[in-house]
């Protein structure tokens, strides 16, 4: 399983990669796509060499900043948008809706399996694990509806014909915020909240590669192995994913692959984390 873990972590970080990589080649033509690599893994290989601490602590502090200024931009956009673009709903029947809708489900709008990961780290008092998990839920929902109102404020903001000759609508839909001639071109804010979540998302999926590493081959700890995966990653990223309308022709077998994290394997996990706390309530009885 561990393996298996491995893999879906694996090709998830060259899915990250992946986004920074096109997406700044898109933003910025004339800069070669390695350079974003190279800014995008050292920083994350520094964070895993510092402690997990460090990591986290650099999350809690950047996060409600990105967030607050993510909200404020789409409030922004609001008098550019009309919702009868978004009409009429399942025009084409439920069938497209589902084709787009159902690998999504995996990428963006699931990759959380990493923080499942960090529940070790909670105490072992049963209250800090109850609020870990109640936390977790609440995130994990929060996010949901920003990605969805992404989408929506996208599809909101142009017309079919000119959606889908889009390469990130979400960036698109930010540069048409227009207050006076005081408030426009707000998409570097953009730019900077993508590029940080997307750091912090593959920081944590990054560390966790190197603690399965680490832990399989019971030899070093996850920081020593921060070079050669990281090296690993930023080199094969360009030959496995060649260009960037392939990771929507990828997003389906991946989805397919990762199909046993939905239902199986946290199964497995809960029935494993139940097993133990009984057992071990059982002891401290004794």
């Amino acid at each position: 399983m561990n393996l298996y873990y491995l893999f879906f972590f694996f090709v998830l970080c060259l899915l990250i990669v992946s986004d920074v990589f096109y997406f700044g080649k898109i933003t910025m033509p004339e800069t070669p796509g390695y350079i974003f690599i190279i800014f995008f893994l050292v920083p994350a290989v520094y964070g895993i060499k510092r402690g997990l601490e460090v990591v986290v602590r650099l999350i809690e502090m950047l996060l409600p900043i990105l967030v607050i200024i993510y909200c404020a931009l789409f409030f922004l956009v609001l008098p550019k948008l009309d919702v009868q673009r978004l009409l009429p709903v399942m025009a084409g029947g439920i069938k497209p809706v589902l084709a787009g809708a159902i690998p999504n489900m995996n990428f963006p709008f699931a990759q959380i399996l990493p923080v499942a990961f960090y529940y070790k780290y909670t105490r072992t008092n049963p209250h800090e694990k109850s609020k870990f998990l109640k936390y977790t839920f609440a995130a994990i929902f929060f996010s949901t509806i920003l990605l969805a109102l992404r989408a929506l404020s996208a599809a909101a903001a142009f017309e079919e014909a000119t959606l889908i000759t889009l390469n990130f609508p979400p960036f698109s839909t930010i540069r048409i915020i227009e207050i006076g001639d005081v408030i426009e071109r707000l998409d570097p804010l953009l730019l900077a909240i993508f590029y940080g979540t997307t750091f912090f998302k593959f920081s944590l999926t990054f560390h966790v590669i190197c603690e399965i590493i680490s832990d399989y081959f019971q030899v070093g700890e996850p920081k020593d192995f921060a070079w050669p995966i990281a090296i690993l990653i930023g080199v094969s990223m360009p030959f496995l994913i060649p260009r960037f309308d392939i990771i929507l022709q990828t997003i389906v077998p991946y989805f397919i692959v990762s199909l046993p994290l939905f239902i199986p394997i946290p199964l497995l996990l809960f029935i494993t984390i139940k097993f133990k706390d009984k057992k071990h309530n059982k002891t401290i009885k004794q």
